[in-house]
Order: structure tokens, then C-alpha cells, then sequence
């Protein structure tokens, strides 16, 4: 999913927020990076010296099918999504379209969490037989534990950890990383939410990328903060839910909201404790282009409000081949 990045004025305080857009300079040098990691695990493999590999299992098959099923309720038409290469059609077909969020955000429910492990297991994502952690713009514990190696490896020392000791420092770090990116979400979250607390009744043009019987997720388009319309602030009429188009539909007056339709909405409620954002509707500014309407199939999983919210409670804001085999898909954090 994109990165937010929080904008602070002089004195710390927040002043505003945009998505990170990684440019071509920026894709070079990943592609840079990955080709050395991998080019560093296939030597410590080839010399069957035991290393901290950075592993990526396939998707587990149920997962996949609900993801299938997904998508073609949009109207997407897709092969066998257990080819990652055409997962990656798909996450290409859906790139500047309405549905495109919605469908990022269920291709990444649908795929594993990469670890830290010595297990000799590839990396799905990056289509990699044998993939480590070795250089990156940031240094972690994991790349060290490679540098060792290689300084033991020139100096003509053998190995100086096992698998069983490996395993457990995988497990370690695995954990930590997961634990930072939550801490790092949550600041985000907590810094965007304090910035639109002081901002209560303004306007901005927003985005739906989400939709439930109970309401509209939308996401600022200028500041990408998620929240929630609620369906009961929708007062010009009783809608309700219809799974197979994910339209919010009226009884009465015909109005209907879907995937990709651009309102604009005003801040109407935040909750720093709860870590929650309410919208307002305000308008409709552009109808998102519908999908033909798909077969009838089990509806996917809903995306569900966390325990003890109130009915007018809002969503908070909230990686057998080489690397150079075609197909590899884009990523921010491996």
C-alpha cells in the first residue's frame, strides 16, 4: 500500500500530509539492491554456509480463491491468481482505475508476511529461489548478521552461528519489524488525526475505496487520511448494501455510491482515543465508470469496524526463478 508521509512545519507540528511517489531514479536503485542481496544469498548458498534468508511463502489457496472471488464481483476479469505473474496483471489492469485501492488493499490481505528464517524457502513476491538481506537504505540487525558471514568468509572462518541459534534470531527480528511498522502506522495515524481535529467542518475532495452496508470508507485525495460516512448521516434516503456491485444503493431516489466515485466530503468527527474519523457527505463530484455485473459468487471478506465502536464510529486512518525473470511485482517493504 502507499506511504503516507507526514509534513511538520518549524516547530514540529503537523501541517499536512501526501503519498510517497518512488520515481524512475528511485526504482534503479532498488533494483540495484535486490539484485545484490540476492546475488549474496546465491554465494552463501552455493558455499552451504547456514544464513538469515529473507523468505516469502505462496499464498494459502483458500486465500487466493476469496481474492478470485473479489475481483470478479468488480467485473474483472483475471486468470489463475496462484501465477504470481498474473497477480501482477491484475495489480496492472486495476492500476488508475476506481477499483484500484480496494484491489490493492485485497491482494495484500491475500499474501503472506516475508520473514526472517534460515529455512531454505524462496520468495514469492520477487519470483527469488534464494534471497537475503544484505544492503538497503536502512540497516538492519538481519543485514549485519549477512556482513559477518562475508567478513568471515574473506578471513577464511567458518560460520559462526547455526541453524537452530539462526532460527531464533529470524523469529526475533521478524517480530520487531512487524512491531515497528505498526508503531510507525500508528504515529501517522495519530499525527493526521490531530492535524484534522483542529479542522473540524473543513472540506476536501475524498475518494471511495471502500464500501459496507454500514458506510462509505473514503480517503482524502489531497490528504490521505481514511474515514468513514457513515450510512446513517446519509439522510436523503434508506440505502442499502448490494454485495454483488459493493454499491450503497437508495430505495427511493435512486442515488447509488461505488468503488471510485469522487465526493467531497468535510471532517465531522474525530476521536483521538478511539483513533477514529468520521466524514460528512457533502456532494458528489464524479461518477466512478461501473463494472459489467459478474456472475453471482460468496461475497469476500468485509472489512469490519474494530470491537466497541459506536454506530456512528468511524474506520481510523488508516512481498522459482531470478530476480531479473520478468513479472516481479512493485513493493515498498520486502
Amino acid at each position: 500500500m502507499p506511504e503516507v508521509k507526514v509534513e511538520l512545519d518549524r516547530q514540529g507540528r503537523v501541517c499536512g500530509a501526501h503519498v510517497v511517489k518512488n520515481t524512475v531514479s528511485h526504482q534503479i536503485i532498488e533494483e540495484f539492491m535486490l539484485s545484490a542481496n540476492e546475488a549474496v544469498a546465491e554465494l552463501l548458498h552455493e558455499k552451504q554456509i547456514p544464513f538469515l534468508r529473507r523468505i516469502h511463502e505462496s499464498p494459502a489457496p483458500a486465500k487466493l480463491k476469496a481474492l478470485t472471488e473479489f475481483v470478479t464481483e468488480l467485473g474483472l476479469k483475471v486468470g489463475s491468481l496462484e501465477n504470481r505473474f498474473e497477480l501482477q496483471r491484475l495489480l496492472q489492469l486495476v492500476a488508475g482505475r476506481p477499483e484500484e485501492h480496494a484491489v490493492n488493499y485485497a491482494v495484500l490481505r491475500s499474501l503472506q508476511r516475508a520473514i526472517y528464517s534460515p529455512v531454505e524457502e524462496g520468495h514469492h513476491a520477487l519470483a527469488s529461489d534464494c534471497y537475503c538481506h544484505f544492503t538497503s537504505p536502512i540497516r538492519r540487525y538481519p543485514d549485519l548478521t549477512i556482513h559477518r558471514l562475508i567478513d568471515g568468509l574473506l578471513a577464511g572462518r567458518g560460520p559462526h552461528a547455526h541453524g537452530d541459534e539462526l532460527a531464533v534470531v529470524g523469529r526475533h527480528c521478524s517480530e520487531r519489524e512487524r512491531r515497528a511498522e505498526s508503531a510507525e502506522r500508528d504515529l501517522t495515524k495519530l499525527k493526521l488525526l490531530h492535524y484534522l481535529s483542529q479542522r473540524i467542518g473543513e472540506e476536501m475532495d475524498a475518494v471511495v475505496t471502500g464500501v459496507e452496508a454500514f458506510g462509505l470508507f473514503v480517503e482524502g485525495v489531497e490528504l490521505p487520511a481514511e474515514g468513514l460516512v457513515h450510512v446513517d448521516s446519509l439522510v436523503d434516503d434508506y440505502y442499502r448494501f448490494d454485495r454483488a456491485t459493493h454499491t450503497l444503493a437508495g430505495y427511493r431516489s435512486g442515488n447509488s455510491y461505488r468503488l471510485g466515485d469522487l465526493l467531497r466530503v468535510a471532517v465531522a468527527r474525530v476521536d483521538l482515543d478511539r483513533r477514529e474519523l468520521d466524514f460528512r457527505l457533502v456532494e458528489r463530484k464524479k461518477r466512478a465508470p461501473a463494472a459489467k455485473p459478474p456472475p453471482a459468487t460468496k461475497p469476500p471478506p468485509a472489512r469490519k469496524r474494530p470491537p466497541g465502536r459506536s454506530k456512528t464510529s468511524a474506520k481510523g486512518l488508516g512481498a522459482s526463478g531470478k530476480s531479473k525473470k520478468p513479472g516481479r511485482k512493485p513493493r515498498r517493504r520486502r
